[in-house]
């Protein structure tokens, strides 16, 4: 078990980038405690367990003084709170952000660098799964510490799947055997599908097909971030076999709610597959719905999926505040804090060591399914690309998508021009 790091020991560890301040209103004397502000965006469960925590890190830590507070923003609105803050200086020290908001918030000249920090040996970096250090390293740069991992599964419906005739999902399974299954859990005539996509324009469009590319060898931009490639044959493989179950099977149910639909459909009994993450499994408990969950099916071996890293992102007031706040985020960070966080919220382990504790059992019992989402994170080996272009090339490849499945163009020609106008975003200086 990994003793949390003491703080004592943290503070003689010298950052990088911590020179600028924000203003004497936020300068600190150099001796007494080191007051600090985290807006963690968190809510109901989420907001109770991040307070209680910081309660115990305070009593603990009499040198260092953790304020917490919501930030007037739930992490959804998180960004453009931060964004306007910045630019009057009244940023907090700690802010919870998505791993997908990393390269925006790394440019921003007042964000931490804690790069020489987690080379502590202490702070054990490598523990945090792959995926999760590289969200929150930009260009080299460590903003923060990893907040929230989650990854991407088949959740499928045991009774709809047994009226079909259908055994659950063996291991190894395969993209053709999802279409299979698919096609013959799908009863037009009682409403219900074998699975669903959404074609509402937005992430969740693209979110599922990211993997399937990334299992057969494709990428989504080249490793420069100059150029598109998604439209490779690994690109086409993916879409293509989305497009025959849409328009030949007929076996999805095409969503074009902004509120997704996909998963009242599961609840109710009238979906077979669900793609979908841990965020759904209290909804599904609540709905006392008999659920299995399975890695997603692979090519040749590899059931690769995609993870939603989030971040404990650092801004600079001064370097006693930058060092208190990696002290207090290496502290919150360790396997048994993190244990009490993921009991309270059913939130995956974002350490390795985690899984290794004694009470990870009592976690696992409390939560269904919540064991092979957890060792699927083994699976997710790459995040989205590090670029402030992404959410457009995203825009673009979920138009590609929506107008591939509702039959309205071919995979090749939906693709390629796909990659015309993300390699014409991807060309703006500074992206």
């Amino acid at each position: 078990m990994r003793r949390a790091l003491a703080a004592a020991a943290v503070l003689t560890l010298v950052a990088t980038g911590c020179g600028g301040g924000s203003g004497t209103q936020d300068k600190q004397a150099a001796s007494g405690p080191v007051e600090i502000t985290i807006w963690h965006g968190q809510e109901d469960a989420s907001a109770k367990s991040i307070e209680k925590l910081v309660d115990q890190f305070n009593q603990s830590h009499p040198d260092i003084k953790v304020n917490t507070e919501s930030g007037g923003a739930t992490a959804d609105g998180m960004l453009p709170k931060i964004t306007a803050a910045l630019t009057s200086d009244s940023y907090p020290d700690i802010a919870y952000l998505y791993g997908s908001w990393a390269p925006n918030i790394a440019r921003n000249p007042k964000t931490a660098d804690l790069t020489e920090f987690v080379k502590d040996p202490e702070i054990q970096w490598k523990d945090f799964w792959a995926s999760e250090r590289e969200a929150v390293t930009i260009e080299g740069k460590v903003i923060g510490f990893p907040a929230v991992v989650d990854n991407m599964v088949v959740l499928y419906n045991k009774k709809v799947l047994a009226k079909a005739g259908l055994q659950p999902p063996k291991a190894g399974w395969t993209w053709d055997d999802f279409r299979a299954m698919a096609k013959q859990a799908t009863n037009a005539q009682d409403g219900v599908f074998g699975t669903t996509w959404p074609i509402s324009g937005g992430e969740e469009a693209v979110w599922g097909l990211w993997p399937m590319i990334w299992q057969a060898g494709g990428d989504i931009l080249t490793p420069d971030h100059k150029k598109a490639v998604f439209n490779s044959a690994a690109g086409q493989q993916a879409l293509g076999r989305l497009r025959a179950m849409a328009v030949d099977d007929k076996s999805v149910y095409l969503d074009s709610s902004p509120a997704e639909k996909g998963q009242k459909l599961f609840e109710s009994g009238r979906l077979g597959l669900f793609l979908s993450g841990p965020w759904v499994l209290p909804d599904l408990q609540a709905a006392k719905v008999d659920y299995g969950v399975s890695p997603l099916p692979g090519t040749n071996g590899n059931h690769e999926t995609i993870s939603g890293p989030d971040n404990w992102v650092v801004f600079d007031h001064d370097e006693r505040r930058v060092k208190a706040s990696a002290t207090f985020l290496a502290w919150l960070t360790a396997a048994q804090q993190q244990l009490v966080w993921m009991g309270d919220t059913g939130s995956l382990p974002i350490r390795e060591s985690i899984t290794k504790l004694p009470g990870y059992q009592d976690y696992l019992d409390k939560y269904r399914g919540i064991d092979v989402i957890s060792a699927n994170l083994a699976n997710a080996k790459r995040v989205r690309p590090a670029t402030t272009r992404y959410p457009r090339v995203s825009a673009f490849v979920a138009e590609a998508v929506a107008q591939t499945l509702l039959g309205r163009s071919d995979v090749k020609t939906a693709l390629d021009e796909a990659v015309a106008k993300s390699d014409a975003a991807l060309a703006v200086p500074g992206s």
